[in-house]
């Protein structure tokens, strides 16, 4: 079901005989920024809805129409909108954004999964440890309920997260208990479908499916080398660490990715000079990070310039500057194999870049 919330904005604004400048000034937003509402091609944020209608002289249910349901397609722009809202706005109206759409469409199994991963990726954020737990169950509980879904690809997807998110919760026989009702495919179907398309003279569709498969392999072999490195230097074994965090660099480099995956690698090779307890490699690779967080403020995956992978879709969000401390907070302020480096004036001015 599409969304229709525009069209009737449109339609009580006309009758009203207000101008879409004079309904934009009241409201406190851009003209520009109604006419993509009533166009449909965005959606006001939900705690606008209220204004909204009270200016229309209408109800919420009747701007809403009392529609229950809604397509993927709505689904993805929500979680576009509550995405920047985490990026550009206060953590706790961020969250208040995603209850309030959740609250609207209860029924829509693919919103809470997309919800329950939207909450996932900004935890780090949170302004405290209980707030990071309550967050964390809270994702958890949407993922519980969207791994129900009839979507297999959702479904899977829901359970892989929940697997992550069981982790960081310390619950390790759920996450292995999830992780093994996933089915291990051995045949990648993307192979044969780009040969038929190729065939068949679709080079379009085939370009899509194997630029694709690409990206989703190269994107699980980055999230594997840095699995098996954080074992690896659990267990001290930091020769082998360093070479897989040398591995990744060159995936991510070679794939032209840097804007947005280096930093994490960066702070690998910090890890591993913090417990050799080589001071000054350590500090290097500390201000490296800084200096890459600062130049990329506004990280984007931005595959539409990338050779390799511009006909991929990017549902990633963006990670602000923000999100990037926040990283930095976490994995090297809060770390105590940082203790070595944390009294050197040299810590103190890089830090003082960041925080």
């Amino acid at each position: 079901m599409k969304l229709t919330i525009g069209s009737t904005i449109q339609k009580l604004r006309q009758n009203k005989g207000i101008s879409i400048d004079q309904f934009a000034n009241a409201l406190g937003t851009m003209p520009d920024v109604v006419e993509r509402w009533e166009n449909n091609s965005s959606y006001p944020d939900i705690t606008m809805l209220s204004p909204i209608a009270r200016l229309l002289g209408t109800s919420l249910d009747a701007l809403l129409m009392f529609e229950t349901e809604i397509s993927p397609d709505d689904v993805t722009n929500i979680y576009k909108v509550c995405a920047e809202k985490f990026e550009t706005g206060d953590y706790d109206d961020a969250l208040m954004v995603c209850e309030n759409y959740l609250e609207a469409y209860p029924n829509s199994l693919f919103l809470k999964f997309r919800m329950g991963s939207l909450l996932q990726e900004y935890i780090q954020m949170a302004d405290s440890e209980d707030q990071a737990n309550e967050v964390l169950d809270r994702s958890i509980s949407l993922l519980e309920a969207s791994s129900v879904i009839d979507d297999l690809e959702v479904k899977q997807a829901s359970l892989y997260v929940l697997s992550s998110l069981y982790t960081m919760r310390e619950d390790y026989d759920k996450a292995i208990e999830v992780l093994n009702t996933l089915p291990k495919l051995s045949v990648n179907t993307d192979f044969m479908l780009s040969t038929i398309y190729s065939i068949t003279g679709d080079s379009e569709s085939a370009k899509i499916v194997e630029q694709e498969s690409l990206f989703n392999n190269i994107n699980n072999s980055i999230i594997s080398l840095a699995s098996m490195w954080g074992t690896s230097l659990k267990e001290r074994e930091l020769e082998f660490a360093m070479e897989l965090a040398i591995l990744q660099r060159k995936m991510i480099t070679d794939y032209k990715l840097e804007g947005y995956l280096l930093g994490n690698n960066i702070l690998m090779f910090a890890d591993i000079y913090a417990v050799r307890k080589d001071v000054d490699r350590t500090l290097d690779y500390i201000e490296k990070y800084v200096d890459w967080a600062l130049k990329h403020e506004n990280s984007e995956l931005d595959l539409s310039k990338n050779k390799f992978f511009y006909l991929v879709e990017n549902l990633t969000p963006s990670m602000s500057f923000e999100y990037q401390r926040q990283n930095f907070i976490s994995s090297v302020i809060k770390n105590s194999d940082y203790d070595l480096v944390k009294y050197t004036d040299r810590y103190k001015k890089i830090i003082s870049k960041i925080i």
